[in-house]
């Protein structure tokens, strides 16, 4: 790291207020060795700048054209996504949030607290509010990762005269012969749930395509409890809008519960296939699992339990989490443990060999009788 990049070790003013700590020391916090301290520059001048917050949005999305909104975010999916400079905070914890429930799907034996973050900004410093979004983007790589346990190996910034891209990596860091042998003793002292030896592997633990079997279950997985908003969203971002309001993610305990639940399911081989819902929401990760085969998608449980009308929203709204396809057999099992937990999931269909891609299907259940109908569906599914 370029120890004269100003961006990183300046004073910053927002809005008429001076930040005391620079976004150097903000991510120096998060490093895993806490010896490594990148010293403030000497001769960096103030960055003055203004936060700019999102328009308040009038646009009302069709819920009858949900494919056409699919269309969409699979034709944009591909790319990497520029960092949304209207959600600094959101954003930057959706991707550090999108590459740690990345590595859920690699062959290993590890906990979420042993995996650490890659970080590297690159950045066009000119327009109004790129330096404040920087530095609320610092302010929540040291907030989130703090309340996740996770450490950062090390962190880049360059400076860009085009789009600004924040990208984050998960994986187990290399350690000294020293390190690894500490680290085994503080585990093996702290909990009998720790691995002395964690690893992980490139290979995949599970396939990302659903497998042919129209009894197994896809089963959806909010990482988050926040609600389902589409503010900064792909598909937002597809239409050329802003969105309006972006998903509060603001629950680290309740992602650490879901993390090591599915983890250990991954690991045991209890999931069939699996995919991280991420940009583009619960749609495009359900179109992306499809492969060969269809999946008839049906969220009446997910509406039902946040009472919630719009099926645009809850398709679209890029709160972290996880698509899963598990044995009709395994299901109770599946229930066990996520219910163990308190971790509430949603099953959302089955794979279908009579058809491939992906239908949406219209069934809405809302109300009371609604929740109570998805709880009793929720009881009763996989049962022999």
């Amino acid at each position: 790291m370029t120890e004269k990049e100003s961006a990183l070790h300046s004073q910053y003013i927002i809005d008429g207020i001076r930040y005391d700590i620079t976004p150097a020391g903000l991510l120096d916090e998060c490093l895993r060795d806490s010896h490594i301290i990148h010293p403030d520059a000497e001769g960096c001048k103030d960055i003055i700048d203004e936060s700019i917050d999102p328009p308040v949005s009038t646009f009302t999305y069709d819920n009858y054209l949900n494919s056409r909104y699919l269309e969409l975010c699979l034709g944009a999916s591909s790319e990497e996504r520029t960092f949304r400079m209207l959600y600094p905070d959101v954003f930057t914890r959706q991707r550090i949030a999108y590459a740690l429930l990345d590595r859920l799907w690699n062959e290993g034996h590890y906990r979420l607290g042993n995996l650490n973050i890659w970080a590297k900004w690159t950045w066009n410093t000119r327009p109004l509010g790129n330096m404040a979004a920087f530095y609320a983007s610092a302010e929540a790589v040291n907030s989130y990762l703090f309340d996740l346990g996770v450490k950062m190996e090390d962190y880049y910034f360059e400076e860009s005269d085009e789009e600004s891209y924040a990208r984050f990596y998960a994986w187990l860091p290399e350690k000294t012969e020293a390190e690894d042998e500490e680290m085994q003793e503080i585990a093996f002292k702290s909990s009998p749930y720790e691995s002395r030896h964690p690893w992980i592997s490139d290979e995949r633990g599970c396939p990302d395509k659903t497998l042919p079997d129209s009894d197994s279950w896809i089963v959806y997985i909010p990482f988050d409890t926040c609600s389902f908003k589409i503010g900064g969203s792909l598909l937002a971002q597809a239409q050329g809008r802003n969105g309006g309001t972006g998903p509060m993610i603001q629950d680290p305990d309740y992602f650490i519960d879901c993390y090591e639940v599915v983890r250990e399911l991954v690991e045991d081989g209890i999931v069939m296939a699996g995919v991280t819902v991420s940009d583009g929401g619960l749609a495009t990760a359900a179109a992306r699992m499809c492969g060969d085969f269809g999946i008839d998608l049906d969220i009446s449980g997910l509406l039902a339990s946040y009472q919630e009308k719009d099926t645009t929203k809850m398709l679209f709204s890029e709160v972290p989490g996880v698509l899963l396809q598990i044995r009709d057999s395994d299901y109770d099992y599946l229930d066990s443990q996520l219910i163990l937990q308190d971790i509430a999931y949603y099953p959302v269909g089955h794979p279908s060999r009579e058809f491939s891609g992906l239908k949406f299907r219209n069934e809405r259940k809302t109300g009371v009788a609604g929740i109570l109908a998805s709880l009793l569906e929720q009881a009763t599914e996989g049962e022999d």
